[in-house]
This record gives structure tokens, C-alpha cells and sequence, in this order.
């Protein structure tokens, strides 16, 4: 089982895809670069709110799919989920880029989750 952590890493400038007017003037104005949203399986829950800067809807409604798949075990030869290192929210014209980490969690001792000292990616 793993802890999986979004931290925003990119937060990029508006750029026009058509060339047409930009429906925004600013950046995203929810995060900033090392802001982090984390993930675990907990009972009743899935984010851990204490570790967690701040969320948006659009970018949290995106990368729940792969999160949930990243908390569990290691995934089949073929598939890819091992290898994810960032992930872009849905923004199309000013995206947040998030740079993705699993944490390995120790198993729970008397219903209490530890994590280890040590971030590994995987």
C-alpha cells in the first residue's frame, strides 16, 4: 500500500491554443509551486487533509483515477502506473504540472498508519 503526493511543480503562464483571445489574464491562482495534495487509503477516506496545502476541484476530479490506482499494490507488466512521474490538471491554456510520488506505507500497527522516513519513487 502506498501514500501518493501531488506537489505542484509547474504552474504555467496563459498561452492562447487557437491564437484567439485567452478567457484568463493570470496563472492559477489556487496553487503554488510546492503546494502538495496526499493520498491514502485511511478508513472513511481518501486525502489526507493534515498533509494537504490546498485542492482544486478540476485537478483533484482528474488525478483521483490515478491516484486510487497508485495506492495500491505494484501494478501488471504492462501497465504504465509505475511509471507516472507528473500529471497535468485540466486546464488547457494555463496547466498545473504535478510532479507525482508513491510513498511505500508500513502496515497499520493497532489501526494507526505510519509512514517511512524515506520518500521512495517508484
Amino acid at each position: 500500500m502506498y501514500k501518493v503526493v501531488c506537489e505542484a511543480y509547474k504552474i504555467s503562464e496563459p498561452k492562447s491554443i487557437d491564437g484567439n483571445e485567452l478567457h484568463v489574464k493570470w496563472p492559477c491562482r489556487i496553487y503554488k509551486v510546492g503546494d502538495k495534495m496526499t493520498f491514502s487509503i485511511h478508513p472513511g477516506t481518501i486525502m489526507v487533509l493534515e498533509e494537504t496545502d490546498k485542492v482544486c476541484i478540476s485537478a483533484l476530479s482528474a488525478i483521483l483515477p490515478l491516484v486510487r490506482g497508485m495506492m495500491q499494490g505494484k501494478a501488471e507488466d504492462w501497465d504504465f502506473i509505475d511509471d507516472v512521474k507528473f500529471f497535468s490538471c485540466p486546464d488547457a491554456e494555463r496547466p498545473v504540472i504535478f510532479e507525482v510520488k508513491r510513498i511505500r506505507m508500513e502496515p497499520p500497527v493497532h489501526g494507526v498508519t505510519t509512514y517511512e522516513d524515506e520518500q521512495k519513487e517508484i
